[in-house]
C-alpha cells in the first residue's frame, strides 16, 4: 500500500503531545523500509519543519496547504453533508487524493480531517467529553468545535489507536465506535529519558534547589490540578510537620497567576518554585534529583510524565483517574485527586519510607522498560498489514491510472 503519515503541528511547549508524535515518528522513520509498504510523510509547513531531515531514504515529503477557512471554520465541514458539499474538499483530503494514497495515519492525537482515503486515528483522550466543566475543554465554543470535529473524525475512521482499555471503552461509549475498530497500543516510554546521559545541566544549582523536593511538570491548565497539590502541601505542613519544596515546570496556559496567588494565600510562596518551560535535558536532571513525581492531573487515561519518571528512577505518586491503574500498575502510589488529605498521605509515605521509595523505583524501571516505542511502531506496521487485506479488494488510484 501507499501510506500517508500525517504529522500535526505540535510545538515543543505543548508538552506530552509533542513528545509522543516526535518519538513515534522518528522511530517509525527508521523502520519505514520494513513491511513492504510505500510511505509519504505529509503535514503543514510548521508540522514538518523539524522532521524533514529524519525521514527514511526514499520517503516522499509533501506539504499540505493550510485550510483557507481557518481551524474553527474548517470544523464546519463536520457539521452536515450540505456544508461539506458547499465548502468543498478539505486540504488533507485533496492532498491524499493527489498523492494517490491507499491509507493514512494521523500520528498525533486529536481530531483532524475525515478523508475519503481510509485512515487510522490516534486518540490520547476524550477529555472534552469526560471533563467538560474545565474552561479549556468548553470555553469560547471550544466544546462545540471539538465535538463537531471529533464525532465525524472518530466515526469515519477505519481504525482508532488508543493506549488503554479504558480509552477504548470511552470511544465506544461516546461515539458508538465498533470495538473491532479500536486497537490498544500503550504509550511508549520516551527514548529521550531512556537513553539520557548522566551529565549535569546545572539546573539544580541554577535554581538553588535543596533536596528533597517534589516535582510536577505540567502546563498551567486548570485540569492539571495545581490547586489541589497546593492544598496537599498545607496538609503536609499542618498535620505532618513536613515542608518539602515543590518545583513546578511548564508553560503558562492562562492559569499561572491564579496558582501563584493561591500559593501566597495559603502561605506557601517560599515553598513553591515556578520555573516556566525547561529543556528536555533540564527535565531529565530534575526527575533524577526529585524525591518523587507528584502527578495530580484530573485527566487521563494515559499520561507521559509518569513513564518519564519511571525510566529515570524517580518514584511516582499519581492521581487515581480512570486508566491510571491500567497504565501505571503497582509502580505508583495512587490517590484521590479530589482529596488533598489522601494526596498528602501518599506523599508523606514516600517522604518517610525509603524502602517504599526503592520498591517503587525498581517497579517503575521495569514498567518503563516494557513499554517501548519499538513495540508501538511494530503494532502500527501490523495494523497496516491487516488493512492491506481489505485494501486489495479494489484497485488503487495509481494502478487505475497505469491501466488506462
Amino acid at each position: 500500500m501507499r501510506i500517508g503519515i500525517y504529522l500535526g503541528d505540535f510545538a515543543p511547549d505543548v508538552g506530552g503531545g509533542f513528545t509522543f508524535q516526535d518519538e513515534v515518528f522518528r522511530a517509525f522513520a527508521s523502520e519505514a523500509n520494513a513491511g513492504g509498504h510505500e510511505y509519504v510523510t505529509l503535514g503543514t509547513a510548521a508540522g514538518l519543519e523539524s522532521y524533514v531531515r529524519c525521514v527514511a531514504p526514499g520517503m516522499e515529503v509533501h506539504r499540505v496547504r493550510s485550510g483557507a477557512l481557518g481551524s474553527r471554520l474548517e470544523s464546519l465541514r463536520s457539521y452536515s453533508p450540505l456544508l461539506r458539499r458547499f465548502l468543498g474538499s478539505g486540504p488533507i483530503n485533496k492532498s491524499s487524493a493527489d498523492l494517490e494514497l491507499d491509507f493514512l495515519w494521523y500520528v498525533g492525537g486529536g481530531a483532524f480531517e475525515a478523508t475519503d482515503t481510509p485512515y487510522v486515528a490516534t486518540v490520547w483522550d476524550l477529555q472534552h467529553r469526560m471533563t467538560p466543566w474545565f474552561p479549556e475543554m468548553s470555553g469560547d465554543g471550544t466544546w462545540d468545535a471539538r465535538e463537531l470535529a471529533y464525532r465525524r473524525f472518530m466515526q469515519r475512521a477505519s481504525y482508532i489507536v488508543t493506549g488503554t482499555d479504558v480509552g477504548k471503552q470511552e470511544l465506544e461509549l461516546n461515539y458508538g465506535v465498533s470495538a473491532s475498530r479500536v486497537r490498544c497500543l500503550p504509550h511508549p516510554t520516551p527514548t529521550f529519558v531512556a537513553t539520557a546521559l548522566s551529565a549535569e545541566t546545572g539546573v539544580i544549582q541554577k535554581l538553588r534547589l535543596q533536596r528533597p523536593f517534589l516535582f510536577y511538570p505540567a502546563q498551567f491548565w486548570p485540569h492539571k490540578n495545581h490547586i489541589g497539590l497546593l492544598q496537599a502541601l498545607t496538609v503536609l505542613r499542618d498535620r505532618y510537620q513536613e515542608r518539602p519544596l515543590l518545583v513546578l515546570t511548564g508553560s503558562d496556559k492562562g492559569n499561572t497567576a491564579y496558582v501563584k496567588d493561591m500559593a501566597a494565600h495559603l502561605d506557601l510562596s517560599g515553598q513553591v518554585l515556578f520555573t516556566g518551560f525547561v529543556t528536555q535535558q533540564e527535565l531529565v536532571e530534575l526527575y533524577r534529583c526529585a524525591a518523587m513525581l507528584t502527578y495530580v492531573s484530573f485527566c487521563g487515561p494515559e499520561n507521559l510524565p509518569p513513564l518519564e519518571a519511571f525510566a529515570l528512577g524517580c518514584p511516582v505518586v499519581a492521581a487515581n483517574v480512570p486508566g491510571a491503574s491500567e497504565q501505571l500498575g503497582e509502580a505508583a502510589l495512587l490517590f484521590d485527586p479530589l482529596c488533598p488529605e489522601d494526596m498528602a498521605k501518599k506523599i508523606h509515605t514516600l517522604l518517610t519510607q525509603p524502602e517504599k521509595r526503592e520498591d517503587l523505583r525498581e517497579k517503575g524501571l521495569k514498567r518503563a522498560a516494557a513499554s517501548t516505542v519499538g513495540n508501538f511502531v511494530a503494532g502500527m506496521i501490523k495494523l497496516f498489514d491487516e488493512f492491506a487485506r481489505y485494501r486489495q479488494s479494489w484497485p488503487s488510484a495509481r494502478r487505475s491510472k497505469l491501466e488506462t
